[in-house]
């Protein structure tokens, strides 16, 4: 025998026990709906079916054997067959539950939209394609869902038991509803943020000056605004402003600046760990991150920063974050792939 011809008799084999088992299941689900001598004919022929597919070697005679086969039995049991637009819409709508799940449960995906999280997350604003994540729903506790779907209406939700509790550093995704000093349109979006304050905590922020963000440009000839800026630790132990030039994109460099300029105190200490802490330069803004404001961050509650402290509305403008707010941490960027990789 060939190989082409072994391989076409195995695949009809192959489609034969699939068909038979299909209609075993059918005939068994509904066998007391089926007049029962039809039962036991079809029943017998499936034995009889089942001892020529052991024993044929050619194809096409066993192709000819099924088809006959399935021309007998369909009479009898074509109303019991799911239709070809039932099987696909049960698929369909298996397919929605099962990614409604994930969705709810295990992971959902983001796409970051601003650079409020630069140099951490980069947004479509900056650089035309925001970074698209992954963020684990189920690590500080799973939430059914908390209201009909396409729809403002609330319902009841259940939380299941977290894997830990949020610390501080994580990067996590959280609901804006009923953070009050947010505009209305605001308070229907998801934010992602670092987790600085816990339930506690007191936080200071000794920040920077922001005009300490604006130098000369040489490439454009004028004094210009520094975005994205980070800490840059020199070996003599000076630290400047490095960032970009808000116009012609160059690198900009601006300094030195004092050691405890642009520092965030958790609790009378110098927030540095995690590594991220050190290099983003934070601003004194809003009435919860004004200079020599010390805020006590109520229980059930935290204190989150953005990364690129001069362009992030965060905890320093609208206050804290509900426990019952937070969706999840972001763990994974997995789009554009040059960026693919753990977030930290």
């Amino acid at each position: 025998m060939s190989l082409f011809k072994w391989m076409k008799l195995r695949r009809y084999k192959k489609h034969a026990r699939a068909n038979i088992k299909e209609i075993k299941k059918i005939l068994a689900k509904n066998s007391s709906k089926i007049d029962p001598k039809q039962v036991d004919s079809i029943y017998s022929e499936i034995d009889e079916l089942k001892s020529f597919i052991k024993q044929c070697s050619e194809p096409q005679q066993l192709e000819d054997r099924f088809i006959d086969f399935s021309n007998r039995t369909d009479k009898v049991l074509r109303a019991y067959k799911k239709s070809v637009f039932r099987e696909y819409a049960e698929a369909i709508i298996t397919a929605i539950l099962l990614a409604l799940l994930i969705r709810n449960f295990v992971v959902q995906a983001f796409k970051i939209p601003t650079g409020s999280m630069q140099p951490t997350l980069h947004g479509a604003n900056y650089y035309g394609v925001g970074d698209r994540i992954l963020v684990n729903k189920f690590i500080y506790g799973a939430k059914t869902p908390t209201g009909i779907l396409f729809t403002d209406i609330k319902i009841p939700y259940y939380t299941f038991r977290e894997l830990r509790k949020p610390q501080r550093g994580d990067v996590i995704v959280f609901s804006t509803e009923d953070i009050a000093l947010l505009d209305e349109d605001e308070r229907k979006k998801d934010f992602i943020k670092r987790l600085v304050g816990l339930p506690g905590d007191k936080i200071e922020i000794l920040g920077l000056r922001r005009e300490t963000l604006f130098v000369q440009c040489d490439f454009c000839g004028e004094i210009k605004h520094i975005v994205n800026p980070i800490k840059i630790f020199k070996p003599n132990g000076e630290i400047f402003l490095q960032g970009e030039c808000a116009t012609c994109r160059k690198i900009l460099t601006n300094g030195p600046i004092g050691e405890k300029e642009g520092v965030v105190l958790v609790n009378d200490k110098v927030l540095d760990t995690p590594e991220i802490f050190k290099r983003i330069p934070y601003l004194n803004e809003g009435p919860f991150g004004g200079r020599f404001k010390t805020i006590y961050v109520p229980e059930n509650s935290y204190y989150v920063l953005g990364d690129n402290s001069p362009s992030s509305k965060d905890s320093r403008f609208w206050g804290y974050v509900p426990s019952s707010n937070l969706k999840g941490l972001a763990f994974m960027i997995y789009w554009p792939l040059q960026r693919l990789g753990l977030i930290k």
